[in-house]
């Protein structure tokens, strides 16, 4: 029964841990660095501005609103923004257009003219970076919740199994086992993200696996950090109840042997 509850928990645990990486890398300052990389791949927007960027000029030297024209979004730009350049310009388009799909998802595209070349790619956009939206937080959240009360119910019963610090360690190592799993399977995963962004013929699908790949180092950092705790903790406190009942051990007989 111990040995069960000991791998449940370790399963929970790596799940919890899934969940906690996914809610740190859905929320919006973070997740918008990560959409905002992605869109400027997907929108090719470095490119469009640099074409846009003489009729911009002409907009911004007549003093009238400043708009990018069949731009996926309806975007009006800043007029001291343009003296920073395309790159800044670039940069502070993808980071609202990235705002704006947290919020609503890529649907925000879907009425532009050019949405068909878009949305063509973007199902393997929405399929993996577009999943770092608000929605996407709320559902991260939630599973963390539950996955975590669960954790902590199991270690309780893990617990509940053994006596002294054993009751420290024990649950300890199962919470270990669990995020080392979670380490090993994300670095397996970093690296064929990595391999893939490397062998892709596809500009855009290889920008998605170096961000799959920064993404799921979150993952790999989590992991590690919880193994190396859980594990320290769980052999110590092993090593300090195997002692203890040693010691119980050799004063039980030496208190059989003064009788």
């Amino acid at each position: 029964m111990l040995v069960l509850t000991v791998l449940l928990t370790a399963l929970t645990t790596a799940v919890a841990i899934v969940f906690m990486s996914a809610t740190q890398l859905t929320e919006r300052n973070m997740a918008q660095r990560f959409l905002a990389r992605a869109l400027n791949s997907l929108l090719e927007i470095d490119q469009f501005v640099l074409h846009a960027w003489p009729e911009l000029e002409v907009a911004a030297a007549d003093g009238s609103q400043i708009r990018l024209e069949d731009f996926p979004v309806s975007l009006q730009l800043d007029r001291d923004g343009l003296a920073e350049g395309p790159i800044a310009v670039s940069e502070a388009i993808a980071a609202a257009t990235a705002s704006l799909v947290y919020d609503a998802g890529l649907d925000v595209l879907s009425e532009s003219p050019r949405a068909f070349r878009i949305l063509s790619r973007g199902a393997l956009f929405d399929g993996s970076v577009g999943r770092l939206t608000g929605g996407g937080h709320e559902l991260a959240s939630i599973g963390f919740i539950v996955s975590g009360t669960l954790a902590v119910l199991l270690v309780l019963a893990t617990a509940a199994q053994v006596r002294g610090l054993y009751r420290i360690g024990a649950p300890a190592l199962a919470i270990g086992l669990g995020a080392a799993l979670v380490w090993i399977v994300a670095a397996v995963a970093r690296s064929a993200f990595e391999g893939q962004a490397e062998t892709s013929a596809d500009p855009f699908a290889a920008d998605l696996g170096l961000i799959a790949a920064d993404a799921v180092s979150l993952l790999v950092r989590n992991g590690a950090i919880v193994t190396v705790t859980a594990v320290v903790i769980g052999v110590f406190s092993m090593a300090a109840g195997g002692l203890l009942r040693a010691l119980e051990r050799a004063n039980g007989a030496q208190s059989a042997r003064n009788q």
